[in-house]
């Protein structure tokens, strides 16, 4: 019996020292690509270029949609039992990579308007309001909504002036 739980115990340290192992590289990874998106955010923030604007706005919308299927790609090495009561880890960044990214655009999208591109804010715009079912992200929404109806108003302003 002692030889059973000196060989279950030597087993449990094992497979609790290979865990370790990985959290610590994962976090690593993790804190690397959040520090890339963390200067990402502050380019856009201090930036005057609207083409780095938009494309800075890109990236952190391409990481703020990802960042909601980063649980997909885990895989725990476990018998089959057992995985189905294992759930998938949460993505953790200290801050919301889709305030971030929603941030940006509206930003973006400010810069578009004033050199005149309004189809690019428009899109940009857009992107903000996907967010919006989701309560956290209601002030960008609005500030949105904001900036596309006086782009409408504009446009109708415009038409009404044409001969």
């Amino acid at each position: 019996m002692k030889r059973f739980l000196l060989i279950l115990a030597s087993i449990l340290v094992s497979v609790g020292m290979f865990q370790a192992g990985q959290s610590v590289q994962a976090a690593s990874i993790d804190n690397g690509s959040f520090m890339s998106l963390w200067r990402s955010y502050s380019h856009c923030q201090t930036t005057t270029d609207f083409d780095q604007m938009k494309e800075t706005a890109s990236t952190l919308t391409t990481a703020a949609n990802g960042s909601l299927n980063q649980a997909e790609g885990f895989v725990l090495p476990l018998p089959g039992k057992l995985e189905k009561l294992v759930s998938a880890p949460a993505a953790r960044f200290a801050v919301d990579v889709k305030a971030m990214a929603a941030a940006c655009s509206l930003r973006a999208g400010s810069a578009a308007v004033e050199a005149g591109q309004l189809d690019v804010a428009k899109d940009l715009l857009h992107t903000v309001l996907s967010y919006q079912p989701e309560s956290e992200y209601a002030y960008y929404a609005l500030q949105a909504k904001a900036l596309l109806s006086e782009l409408e108003a504009t446009a109708f302003d415009v038409t009404l002036n044409l001969p």
